[in-house]
């Protein structure tokens, strides 16, 4: 079936994730939940990309929302929540960590291509800076298998445990 066709709906971009479908539609009506609910889907898991309001949005708190996200196949999420932070400081291991989420959303759109260019960047980012409050090491083997068996990979709670930025 084409989505397209049969909703005649603008649908810009769609990705399969091992346990949910992400649409990204251009509509007119602030009432979302209310159009993807007429496509007969079921609204399992809104995702709010903001820290609260009185949260201070600083590195630490941005990057372990990037990981839940990251770790729920939301890889177009995880990389939004590093925006602001990467505005502010044009940290280019934070750059890596956005680049690797954009590259695993290719995966979800089926773009291989694009998947392996994005991931050797991100690697090359990841690999000359540092990586605040993330195991480089262990993060560089999860890309290089990723690369070989063209598949997403969680970045373990552990990962996050102690280490600190230098």
């Amino acid at each position: 079936m084409n989505l397209r066709k049969a909703t005649k709906l603008k649908i810009i971009n769609i990705r399969v994730a091992s346990s949910h479908l992400e649409i990204d539609l251009n509509v007119d009506t602030g009432d979302y939940a209310r159009t993807i609910e007429n496509l007969g889907f079921e609204i399992k898991n809104a995702i709010n990309i903001d820290l609260e309001e009185d949260e201070e949005y600083n590195e630490e708190c941005a990057i372990k929302r990037y990981i839940e996200l990251f770790n729920e196949e939301r890889f177009w999420e995880a990389h939004e929540v590093l925006e602001k932070i990467w505005r502010k400081n044009r940290d280019e291991g934070i750059q890596g960590l956005i680049i690797l989420a954009a590259s695993l959303v290719k995966i979800q759109e089926n773009n291989l291509d694009a998947f392996k260019r994005l991931i050797i960047k991100a690697k090359e980012l990841i690999t000359k800076n540092q990586i605040p409050y993330i195991n480089k090491e262990k993060l560089l083997r999860k890309m290089d298998n990723a690369l070989l068996i063209m598949k997403p990979f969680k970045i373990e709670r552990e990962d996050l445990g102690s280490i600190q930025k230098a």
